[in-house]
């Protein structure tokens, strides 16, 4: 599982913290944020490529979320939400990265009493995603965001109908928002969890607070990952540097415990 440690960074870190990428060697998730998409040149994002390949580490995307809703109501709102997706797979037939997690975008409070309708316009957007992770054998894995049980990512992965779909189950937010014990979520979806992102709080906030600072079992969050699903991507998911080295410390001490 050490060796399928990742950490999260945006995507322009590869230009702005080189030293530190080139000194460690971590294995990257990179983020994409909306506004990247827009003012990054494509020459930049060649650039990026060739780089991260040198390097000889394996890396993952996390798709843009902010303001995205791919069950919009609001038509141009979906559609504006399937163009940014339809452009990071663009990116990754250039960079070719091992899974890209994407957010659903559905939230109980406002869609969940036209949950239906919420369904039928998330097909639209995921159908025609599929269809080009599809023809360029991409990874694409649903995050659990603000949803209390698996309904939503059981119905994603119904939707996707494909074998490339799969889960990035993240154990900060299962611990602020879900009703259901962790186990129920690995026992559900097994080896189609394809990557998990790590990082602490005390259910209180998705505080990102380093591994160990609050009260999240990861002892036996990784028993889980080992039974379920070894083979998935392990990726950190800090805020600062600091939170950083503490959580790449204390993972470790525990994955020496469990594995």
């Amino acid at each position: 599982m050490i060796e399928n440690l990742f950490i999260s960074v945006p995507i322009n870190y590869l230009e702005t913290e080189t030293q530190l990428i080139e000194k460690y060697k971590f294995n990257l998730e990179l983020k994409i944020f909306g506004n990247d998409l827009d003012t990054i040149n494509l020459s930049v994002f060649y650039k990026w490529a060739d780089y991260i390949k040198s390097l000889g580490i394996k890396y993952t995307f996390h798709a843009p979320f902010v303001d995205l809703s791919p069950g919009a109501f609001d038509e141009k709102i979906r559609k504006i939400t399937e163009e940014r997706f339809l452009r990071v797979l663009d990116l990754a037939v250039i960079f070719q990265p091992e899974n890209i997690v994407v957010h659903p975008g559905f939230n109980e409070i406002i869609h969940g009493q036209f949950f239906d309708l919420w369904v039928k316009n998330a097909s639209i957007t995921w159908k025609n995603v599929f269809n080009y992770a599809e023809k360029i054998n991409t990874k694409i894995s649903f995050e659990n965001i603000f949803e209390k049980d698996t309904r939503v990512l059981e119905k994603l992965l119904e939707i996707a109908d494909s074998p490339l779909a799969g889960i990035c189950l993240d154990v900060g937010h299962h611990n602020v928002f879900s009703e259901k014990p962790v186990e129920e979520y690995f026992k559900k979806f097994q080896s189609r969890i394809y990557e998990i992102h790590i990082h602490d709080n005390n259910g209180d906030f998705d505080w990102h607070k380093a591994v160990g600072e609050g009260n999240i079992d990861f002892e036996n969050v990784f028993k889980l990952v080992l039974k379920y699903c070894p083979d998935a991507i392990v990726t950190l998911e800090p805020h600062d540097k600091e939170t950083l080295f503490k959580s790449l410390e204390n993972t470790r001490r525990i994955l020496q415990c469990v594995q």
